[in-house]
């Protein structure tokens, strides 16, 4: 992101940028700084140093990363930063988008890309605090949107899988692994003929002939 020029933002605006790459956490604080903003940045190295700085500097908005590399999925951030009323405007590099609809579901306001032009983000920053996120709505409908037919598919993908009991589950987890029958039974201190019966279990409630026929599908469906 390129730097802005100077707007009557005010230095009572201030906004806190959450990014683990400290050099272009830098140069955003600076491009706002020299738009008027009072911006800080927060990296780490924990999640509760984050949440700590953030409390410590009450801002108006974050700008928060949603990968924080070592530091952690900066999705966990958003609940206990929303519990303080902070706003959240999400500013990510990331093309998963289910990814940033679950950022959006757990509450933060909108998205911005880091290849967008400063003037853009600053536009934002400026519409959040003064309550204005309807720029965000119609992008975040369609993320939302999509987000819940995710898991729809998903949820329909796996429902044979959910049929298997504990016992099954962990069986075809052993047939994944490459396990025989035998070695199963030997490893859960069982029968051989207790797991071929587990087995025909699995088989049937997956709607499948064989063993390699249940694991090729417990990988396609992303069961594993």
């Amino acid at each position: 992101m390129g730097r802005g020029k100077g707007t009557s933002a005010g230095p009572s605006v201030r906004v806190l940028v959450i990014e683990d790459h400290a050099l272009l956490g830098q140069v955003l604080v600076a491009s706002m700084e020299q738009a008027g903003i009072t911006a800080r940045l927060a990296s780490g190295p924990t999640i509760d140093a984050i949440l700590d700085a953030a409390i410590e500097f009450e801002p108006h908005l974050v700008l928060l990363d949603l990968d924080l590399g070592e530091v952690g999925d900066g999705r966990q951030l958003i609940a206990p930063l929303r519990d303080r009323d902070f706003e959240i405007v999400l500013v990510t590099g990331s093309r998963d988008t289910v990814q940033i609809a679950e950022g959006l579901e757990a509450g933060a306001c909108g998205v911005m890309r880091k290849e967008e032009p400063f003037e853009r983000l600053r536009d934002a920053i400026l519409a959040v605090i003064a309550g204005q996120n309807g720029r965000f709505d119609a992008e975040r409908q369609d993320l939302l949107a999509e987000l819940y037919h995710h898991r729809a598919e998903r949820a329909h993908r796996l429902a044979p899988f959910d049929r298997l009991t504990a016992r099954e589950q962990e069986v075809l987890t052993a047939l994944s692994a490459g396990m025989s029958a035998a070695a199963i039974a030997e490893d859960s201190f069982v029968s051989l003929s207790t797991v071929r019966s587990q087995i025909r279990a699995v088989l049937t409630k997956l709607g499948v002939a064989s063993q390699l026929a249940a694991v090729a599908l417990a990988k396609e469906s992303q069961w594993l």
